[in-house]
């Protein structure tokens, strides 16, 4: 650990971190009594009221942290209800029902992106390429569970955006096509991955699956009891009417508060024209 300013630990990304803090953690999770979900050294602890969760970070948590000579990250630390407040966890976002990508995740995915690109870096084309695949499949395979075609069809046209960029520019570079040539059909046949066709597999792989279960359970004599999905879409239908009627009382507030300060803005400039007419 030379490179580490603390003369201990492990690199980034090793995948030994994960199986030391399996190790280290092991008593915690059988102390903990509630269910939850633990990915490396990240908890998500689920509880049943408000006092729960301080009881459990002051009685069990802390002391058993302290024992092992681990500090909590406090900066990471939140408590909330699961289905009003938005929860972050291991790079998602979890909010009323869906769970996307974390937005800060997505601006650093793009800064390896750019720097991939620089122009400095006087790569071929297939080097940089191949080092964009690295980065697109990672990052393609890990968060293809979310509700992220939007976000992947945007960060899509980030990459093609960057790689025409170098590739016109850099002089290293053999490719010789303008700018208008590099359509996306040819950058895929020069090899380049897409996030969007990562999403997509996974998609069709996911409906086949279902497919499948539904064909096993119709010959397995289950059936299924439409009303009580009836019911879960008529909750499901009027959580999201709430959801929108508080969005719109928010953004009613925010109206009033703003023709409160232009009504005060104008009245200013109308003190200041009469103070103006009295003085001539």
């Amino acid at each position: 650990m030379s490179h580490s300013p603390y003369d201990k630990g492990l690199p980034i990304g090793s995948p030994l971190s994960y199986a030391l803090a399996g190790i280290f953690l092991l008593d915690l999770d059988f102390k903990l009594k509630n269910p939850f979900l633990r990915q490396a050294d990240d908890y998500l602890i689920f509880c049943e009221n408000k006092k729960e969760p301080e009881a459990l970070l002051k009685n069990i948590i802390l002391p058993k942290l302290k024992e092992l000579n681990l500090e909590i990250n406090e900066k990471k630390l939140k408590s909330g209800k699961f289905h009003q407040d938005k929860v972050s966890f291991i790079g998602f976002d979890f909010y009323a029902g869906y769970f996307t990508i974390q937005e800060e995740k997505v601006e650093e995915f793009k800064k390896k992106i750019v720097k991939l690109t620089y122009l400095t870096r006087k790569k071929p084309e297939k080097a940089i390429i191949k080092s964009l695949n690295n980065q697109i499949l990672g990052f393609g395979h890990y968060y293809k569970f979310a509700d992220c075609k939007r976000t992947f069809e945007e960060l899509d046209a980030f990459i093609k955006m960057r790689l025409r960029r170098y590739l016109n520019r850099n002089k290293d570079s053999k490719n010789k096509q303008g700018n208008l040539l590099l359509t996306n059909s040819i950058l895929k046949n020069m090899g380049l991955k897409s996030l969007l066709e990562v999403k997509e597999k996974y998609d069709r792989k996911k409906r086949q699956i279902s497919r499948k279960i539904v064909e096993n359970r119709g010959k397995t004599g289950w059936e299924t009891k439409s009303s009580n999905f009836g019911k879960l879409e008529e909750i499901e239908f009027k959580y999201r009417q709430k959801m929108i009627w508080q969005e719109l009382k928010k953004l009613t507030s925010l109206m009033k508060k703003l023709e409160m300060k232009i009504g005060k803005i104008e009245r200013k400039l109308a003190d200041g024209d009469e103070s103006k007419n009295q003085l001539k």
